[in-house]
């Protein structure tokens, strides 16, 4: 037979727990982990360097730079076209004025030579023939007015012209010359009255 064993009385405080594991202390090597995200994330960028903005390239041009690229003013033209007006001073000096009625003027055409002389109102008349020693009277011209004329030998012809105010007539006397710088071959008379010779 089994001798009886008498075991000591322990308390339950007493006895060791085999049934649970030791609880986990915190690190306290690791302080860094209570950091939320949301403060790492502030602190990231003060870490990166500055880039330059790509929106500013112009920021790195030099002032001599952008001074070349200031348009200039472009050079004075000095060929004159048809449509620029004439320089002062180029423009032909009337032989005189006379005064239009109604816009009409009267013209009257004296061949001093012995020659045949041809005349023509351009836009107005064919050409005609005014015989030596004679002449003629052209009526209520409308005004601007050019007439050519010249002899049919082909000499030169020399033109004084004379102004009959009351009569709003302008007289030419047409004479031979030698001098081909004196030879006159057309008439113009502008709206003004302006009257030249060439």
């Amino acid at each position: 037979m089994l001798s009886s064993i008498t075991l000591p009385s322990l308390s339950l405080a007493q006895l060791p727990r085999f049934d649970s594991q030791p609880l986990k202390q915190p690190s306290p090597e690791k302080p860094s982990s209570t950091v939320s995200p949301s403060n790492t994330v502030q602190t990231q960028p003060s870490q990166l360097p500055k880039q330059p903005s790509p929106e500013k390239p112009s920021s790195t041009v030099s002032p001599s730079n952008t001074v070349q690229t200031q348009p200039s003013q472009p050079p004075k033209q000095l060929i004159v076209n048809d449509s620029t007006a004439p320089l002062p001073g180029t423009r032909q000096l009337p032989i005189g004025i006379i005064q239009p009625v109604n816009g009409l003027v009267n013209i009257k055409l004296a061949n001093n030579t012995a020659a045949t002389i041809s005349y023509e109102i351009i836009g107005d008349t064919t050409q005609r023939q005014l015989s030596g020693k004679s002449e003629v009277i052209l009526r209520k011209l409308k005004v601007p007015v050019n007439i050519t004329f010249y002899r049919d030998k082909g000499g030169f012809l020399l033109i004084k012209p004379q102004f009959i105010v009351e009569n709003s007539l302008l007289l030419l006397n047409m004479t031979e010359t030698n001098n081909f710088n004196l030879d006159k071959s057309s008439l113009l008379i502008e709206e003004t009255g302006s009257v030249f010779l060439n």
